[in-house]
């Protein structure tokens, strides 16, 4: 097994991005040596002959390289040319190979992979690991950030990386001068978007979370959503458990219900969860006060806002 090339893979874009910027931190290459590329946008000719090339200015150079699979859009001979040098790699270029998920073993490029490159899938984290991880990516640039922070943090943007980092640049940009990041920061800069909240809503609905319940609908209509478009969210997160609950009976899984419902692992972790908490007797019943709700709201009997109010209370 070469030590110069090494393949990654994951469906979770950001701690595979992780991962790629901790193996290029563990090499310790200069970053003027580290080049990333693309074979949705560059030639892949252009990258092998970069990956043959030795470096002028230091001892060794990384090359990222996503979606090589594609190369076998460009015929056998390319995908030869790409196999020679899997088997011959130059010593001067670690090459780091980025990819959703692994090729076929049993293509020639997929075989070659196995048998020349180091093979790690980036796993999903387990929820209780959140809270450390998010804690060290602000450690990492000297903040701190306190418990009740990183869990509004996690709750508003719903376990998804990306927008933790995307939000964790707007808070320490705000904390720039004190270094150090509270739950009102959070409370004050993270916005909950319209289905987040209506994810929240539900499952507090569900599991009679009166007062959490309010709270979220209280926060949506302060924010000028549509009670009847919170209504009909809400009707729809309810037909997602029933569809849910049906297809854990058909024996889905967790990985199966993700690519079902076109959603990332985590949130289908939740959804499996939440279907399984709950009966589809008590659903039904749910999608049917909201119908009869719907109904009233349309035909001018109840006004939209106080007839949600009212069913949320009385939930």
């Amino acid at each position: 097994m070469a030590e110069s090339i090494y393949l990654y893979y994951s469906n979770n874009e950001f701690l595979l991005n992780h991962k790629i910027e901790e193996k290029i931190a563990e090499l310790n290459v200069d970053p003027f040596n580290v080049i990333k590329y693309d074979v949705l946008e560059n030639s892949s000719d252009d990258i092998l002959e970069d990956l043959q090339t030795v470096s002028f200015f230091a001892e060794q150079k990384v090359i990222v390289v996503r979606n090589l699979a594609e190369i076998e859009k460009e015929g056998e001979a390319v995908v030869k040319n790409w196999i020679s040098y899997l088997e011959k790699p130059n010593p001067d270029v670690i090459l780091l190979v980025v990819q959703n998920e692994l090729l076929p073993e049993d293509s020639p490029l997929g075989n070659a992979l196995f048998k020349y490159a180091f093979i790690e899938k980036i796993k999903e984290m387990d929820k209780t690991e959140y809270p450390d991880f998010v804690k060290n990516m602000f450690k990492k640039y000297q903040y701190m950030i306190t418990d009740d922070a990183v869990e509004a943090l996690l709750e508003r943007t719903n376990l998804d990386f990306t927008l933790i980092n995307q939000e964790a640049e707007k808070l320490m940009l705000f904390a720039y001068d004190t270094k150090e990041i509270n739950e009102k920061a959070v409370l004050l800069l993270v916005s909950r978007n319209l289905e987040e909240n209506i994810f929240e809503l539900t499952n507090a609905l569900l599991a009679k979370n009166q007062p959490k319940t309010i709270e979220i609908f209280y926060d949506l209509v302060a924010r000028n959503e549509d009670p009847l478009r919170i209504l009909n969210n809400i009707v729809g997160k309810v037909r997602e458990l029933m569809h849910t609950k049906l297809l854990i009976e058909k024996g889905y899984r967790q990985e199966q219900i993700a690519e079902h419902f076109h959603m990332k692992s985590g949130r289908a972790y939740y959804l499996v969860k939440n279907a399984q908490s709950i009966s589809f007797s008590v659903l039904e019943n749910h999608l049917k006060k909201l119908s009869k709700l719907d109904y009233d709201i349309k035909s001018g009997k109840i006004d939209k806002k106080l007839g949600l109010e009212l069913y949320l209370l009385g939930a």
